[in-house]
């Protein structure tokens, strides 16, 4: 995939404009959070027999602006480590390239990473109304973690970022839309988002270890980056392991153990990264986590 030009996305006209804005987002990478709430309203499903389709609707819009605006974020304050990333494998690491390709300016990236949080904000508000106040304080602890991701102090930055990541796009998502959709948070809950964040965590993880060494310059110290390129794969088993084996204790529906099918891509996954072969890896990780939650949601499905 070739990288973001003035040819395709020159803004002439209103209908490109909207696309460019809506490519700067990296929508590849909306599954990481829309999976992890259709896994939970399928728990949902499973827990009282029935969802309500208005909160299911505004959860998945108002996660994906959430996502949508870290990513246009991590983007504007990590411009300047992006610019000088020269291992990066586009479309995966080094950022969206949109500045570096001179196709949106920083202050244009700036306005529409707050424009997103603005948007997401707005349906968390709309879902408070239509539930209870208690909201406020899951859609206010993730985007709080969403931007201080890569905006100073930089979560990221201090080693923090897969622990973040798997909250805001594993635990606080499924807690949240299980409190949205039943007025209370199950055991299962908890579980269910700690699975789904690790492998959240790993599509992270994965896609950080080319950019080590551009992370390492500009001083982002980042967990693979104190591990070194040699070591950081090791890291990603130890986050599949982590993952599975929550997967194969957890008190879920006995259907969702379908899950651990998803064995397969993570092991390919694994072998490719400890052999240096990341283009081949990155998306299978990508796959591990789709994966897990495709089955996980189908088995919660069949197991009422």
């Amino acid at each position: 995939m070739s990288e973001p030009s003035l040819e395709v996305f020159h803004q002439n006209t209103w209908q490109n404009r909207c696309f460019t804005w809506f490519a700067a987002t990296r929508p590849a990478f909306f599954s990481a959070s829309v999976l992890a709430v259709i896994a939970a309203l399928t728990l949902a499903w499973h827990e009282a027999g029935a969802l309500k389709s208005d909160l299911a609707v505004l959860t998945l819009l108002a996660i994906m602006c959430f996502h949508a605006s870290a990513n246009v974020l991590n983007d504007y304050y990590d411009v300047y480590n992006d610019n000088a990333n020269q291992n990066r494998i586009y479309p995966f690491s080094g950022g969206s390239r949109f500045m570096q390709n001179q196709v949106l300016s920083r202050a244009e990236t700036f306005r529409l990473g707050v424009a997103l949080l603005g948007i997401g904000i707005i349906l968390g508000i709309w879902m408070i109304g239509l539930s209870s106040i208690e909201l406020l304080w899951f859609g206010l602890a993730g985007a709080l973690l969403a931007v201080f991701y890569s905006a100073p102090p930089c979560l990221a930055c201090r080693g923090l970022g897969d622990v973040t990541i798997a909250v805001t796009f594993g635990v606080l998502p499924v807690a949240g839309t299980l409190w949205l959709q039943i007025g209370a948070i199950p055991s299962a809950a908890w579980w269910l988002g700690a699975i789904v964040g690790i492998f959240t965590a790993a599509i992270l993880w994965i896609n950080s270890i080319p950019d080590i060494e551009a992370d390492r310059r500009a001083g982002k110290r980042t967990l693979p980056v104190r591990l070194g390129a040699k070591n950081a794969p090791y890291g990603l088993a130890v986050l599949f392991i982590a993952g599975f084996g929550l997967l194969a204790v957890a008190p879920l529906p006995a259907g969702m153990r379908w899950g651990l099918l998803a064995v397969a891509p993570a092991f390919l996954a694994v072998q490719n990264a400890l052999q240096g072969r990341l283009l081949p890896a990155i998306p299978q990780v990508l796959l591990t986590h789709a994966a897990v939650c495709v089955l996980l949601s189908v088995g919660a499905l069949l197991s009422h």
